[in-house]
């Protein structure tokens, strides 16, 4: 799949940014934010699970 792009450079040349297409920029970023979520699930996982009244019981106690 090709990804439309321009590219911005500084004065010698180099690339300092790139402009996508803003579908393709949302895409892109749904998927990363997905991946992040995704792996903070993985890492509680097998953590302990609390009902609602638990966690209300919680937070009234603050």
């Amino acid at each position: 799949m090709e990804i439309a792009k321009s590219f911005i450079t500084d004065e010698k040349g180099n690339i300092i940014s790139v402009i996508l297409d803003y579908h393709i920029f949302q895409k892109l970023e749904e998927i990363i934010l997905d991946n992040g979520l995704l792996k903070a699930m993985l890492e509680v996982e097998d953590d302990e699970s609390l009902s609602y009244k638990e966690v209300k019981e919680m937070i009234q106690q603050l």
